[in-house]
């Protein structure tokens, strides 16, 4: 265990004596923190003898090195007894998990279902930014256990550094925590346990109003690729990803039902047949090969291969129906064709009827995030469709059969999301008519206008009926 004396550029000595040492076959090298006192050798080699001053920090810093040493295998040892007894108790050995393998162990992880290949792409970049992280922070980590509670922390403050939001923030801390949980030993301290998660901004998608969906159907009728896709959703509330991948063993045109497990949360979900998707599935059927698996198989190998293909697509309809970013974000978006275009492109290029009238934005600014928030997409036909059902009221538990949600927290906070005036009439038709201080809801005025139109009165009668209409 030999002692060093450490020379500045200048040629001076360091104050402190410095020892080495061996501990699993690895050279430790530590600042014993004793001052060197007295004048060295003039040789300022070790193997001779300076003052006595300088030889009695000698032996204190011997005396400390060795107390240093011995500590460090007394815990190497207190370690490996720890590691018997779980192997004698349990069987097995307790593996380490290597760092630089962190997103690869994260993959054999046992899971109900596998996740899929979009979103385990997401975990595992992230994974591996956190292992580059580390190499920069503290290149002698190089096993999981190694992780202290202060790294964790700092790469969480490197992440809010990044400007992400803060559910991004929290998606990462809980996939480092739950990673961290199943890959350390047992009993080991989890550096991410302590970590709490923020609060998030939730920014909601809006629906699409029944006038509006018609002008996408309208914007989309000449596009047969994107058409179908289109009428899935607004008829199914079914996710982009079921829509682009139905496969006819769950389609029963017979009974016109769709049953098919969805592939986020695995729910089985049991949907009916609307008579505008009945024609589409028809108009499928026809063309249908008879190795084709796939009801849409062309719109299939796109979102397998690339699936922002499938957005441009939805994007450039959505802009003929009429929406459209005031101000279009710089960002380029991957086309079907595997290309980046940007987002100006996806105005139309003619004047197309509708999209000369201006409906809405698609995205909107967040408070704090790398990137706006879309509130407007394919997804927001999943909102339509829940919004319209409510709104009409079918009941929750139908809804729920349809969208394959567990709980009714998540269809009314994140789903139901009905316009100031649809959410007015339906709670004025709803309520008592004390509530109403003598109002008539709509319907019940209409009722009451059929009941007494005569050949005088018809006229009048007609016109208030069409505004009754058109507020409903």
């Amino acid at each position: 265990m030999p002692l060093e004396l450490r020379i500045e550029t200048n040629g001076t000595v360091r104050p402190f004596w410095y020892g080495r040492f061996k501990i699993n076959g690895k050279r430790q090298c530590l600042n014993l923190g004793v001052k060197v006192n007295g004048t060295p050798p003039a040789s300022l080699s070790l193997k001779d003898d300076g003052d006595i001053a300088f030889e009695r920090s000698r032996t204190a810093a011997q005396a400390k090195l060795e107390s240093v040493a011995e500590e460090a295998r007394t815990k190497r040892d207190s370690v490996r007894l720890v590691e018997r007894l779980y192997e004698i108790k349990t069987g097995e050995a307790i593996r380490s998990v290597i760092l630089a393998e962190l997103a690869e162990e994260w993959a054999k992880i046992e899971r109900k279902r596998e996740p899929n290949a979009r979103y385990a792409a997401q975990c595992q970049s992230t994974l591996k930014r956190f292992v580059v992280f580390v190499n920069q922070e503290n290149k002698k980590a190089e096993e999981i256990a190694h992780i202290t509670r202060s790294l964790a922390r700092s790469f969480m403050a490197a992440e809010s550094n990044r400007g992400v939001t803060a559910k991004t923030w929290n998606d990462t801390l809980k996939l480092l925590r739950a990673t961290f949980k199943y890959l350390l030993p047992a009993g080991a301290i989890n550096p991410f346990s302590d970590l709490p998660t923020r609060e998030t901004e939730t920014v909601f998608r809006k629906p699409y109003s029944p006038e509006e969906l018609a002008a996408i159907v309208d914007a989309a009728r000449t596009d047969k690729f994107i058409r179908p896709l289109l009428v899935t959703g607004i008829c199914t509330a079914m996710r982009r990803g079921d829509c682009c991948l139905l496969q006819w063993k769950d389609v029963d045109l017979q009974r016109r039902f769709i049953t098919v497990k969805t592939a986020k949360t695995g729910q089985t979900v049991s949907i009916p047949i609307f008579p505008m998707l009945y024609d589409e599935l028809k108009l499928a059927a026809e063309s249908r090969k008879s190795d084709d698996s796939f009801v849409f198989p062309e719109q299939a190998v796109m979102y397998q291969k690339n699936p922002d293909g499938i957005t441009w697509r939805v994007k450039k309809v959505l802009a003929a129906a009429g929406f459209r970013d005031e101000e279009e974000p710089s960002q380029t978006t991957n086309t079907d064709s595997g290309k980046q275009k940007s987002a100006a492109s996806l105005q139309p290029s003619s004047k197309l009827g509708e999209a000369e009238i201006s409906r809405g934005e698609i995205h909107v600014a967040r408070k704090k995030g790398l990137r706006r928030a879309s509130v407007r997409d394919f997804h927001s036909f999943r909102v339509t469709w829940v919004t319209l059902a409510l709104t009409a009221r079918v009941p929750l538990e139908l809804v729920q059969k349809v969208t394959g949600h567990k709980t009714t927290d998540i269809v009314l906070k994140h789903y139901f999301q009905p316009g100031q005036e649809t959410f007015r009439q339906a709670l004025q038709s709803a309520m008592p008519k004390l509530l109403m201080n003598g109002q008539k809801s709509p319907r019940d005025e209409m009722r009451e206008i059929l009941a007494g139109t005569s050949v005088k009165t018809w006229k009048k009668d007609k016109a208030r009926l069409e505004e009754l209409m058109a507020a409903l």
